[in-house]
């Protein structure tokens, strides 16, 4: 009886999935996943405040042809749409040139947040919080993330500027010093905790990366694994 009890928990855990930032909307990316229906292809610009360095809750701007100043602001936290008015604090009115391609989108503010810390580190320099914005300048201008960096006073010192598609820097105001290449290297298997304070690794950059071959033998999922040691143990038998 025992035995069978650990075989169910096994079962359990083994069909609950880890809720990482990604999937709760901590992330910018993530938050456009939870807009209604359709609504994802109409962003022209989205915002955060008080990240440390991920914040509570994104500001995404939607053009809505049907009001009079073309302006609709989603509010995201904690996993879902808190708010949804036809008004916003960071834009008076907006229009469909405004629009960015949602495909040019690709560089998240997890990213971003930790390239703007390891620019802090290499300066000296300690951040309390971070804002984000992510928006174009043009009609046909590419999208371009910025993160201001704020002391514990609420005073700026440091401006990063990013493009969303590659995640290449495109200015480092008030940051002299670059990080070192070793830097880079160890973002790319930075850590991040899932939400029972686990941690799991997630690739941050990804540079002309090649797939690793997969040894023989070692693509027995955890069911098989599990399914394996109960036949040893009923059994007396190896597999």
């Amino acid at each position: 009886m025992r035995s069978l009890s650990l075989f169910a928990a096994l079962l359990c855990l083994a069909g609950t999935p880890l809720v990482s930032a990604k999937e709760t909307g901590a992330t910018a990316l993530s938050a456009i996943r939870l807009l209604p229906r359709g609504e994802y292809k109409k962003i022209v610009r989205i915002e955060a405040r008080d990240g440390s360095p991920a914040p509570e809750r994104w500001h995404i701007i939607v053009h809505d042809p049907k009001d009079e100043n073309g302006v609709h602001e989603y509010v995201i936290a904690g996993g879902e749409v808190v708010a949804s008015r036809a008004i916003s604090q960071f834009v008076e009115s907006v229009k469909a040139d405004d629009i960015m391609k949602e495909s040019l989108i690709k560089f998240d503010s997890d990213k971003l947040g930790a390239l703007a810390q390891e620019y802090a580190t290499a300066n000296n320099v300690n951040v309390a919080t971070f804002n984000y914005a992510l928006k174009k300048e043009g009609t046909d201008a590419a999208p371009l993330w910025s993160v201001t960096c704020l002391d514990e006073t609420g005073k700026q010192v440091g401006l990063l500027v990013v493009s969303a598609g590659k995640g290449n820097v495109i200015s480092h105001e008030g940051f002299t010093a670059d990080p070192g290449p070793e830097v880079l290297a160890r973002l790319e298997t930075q850590s991040e905790f899932d939400s029972e304070g686990k941690r799991y690794p997630k690739k941050i950059f990804v540079r002309n990366a090649t797939p690793a071959a997969t040894p023989a033998g070692k693509k027995d999922d955890v069911l098989s694994k599990v399914g394996n040691s109960l036949n040893r143990f009923f059994t007396g038998r190896k597999p």
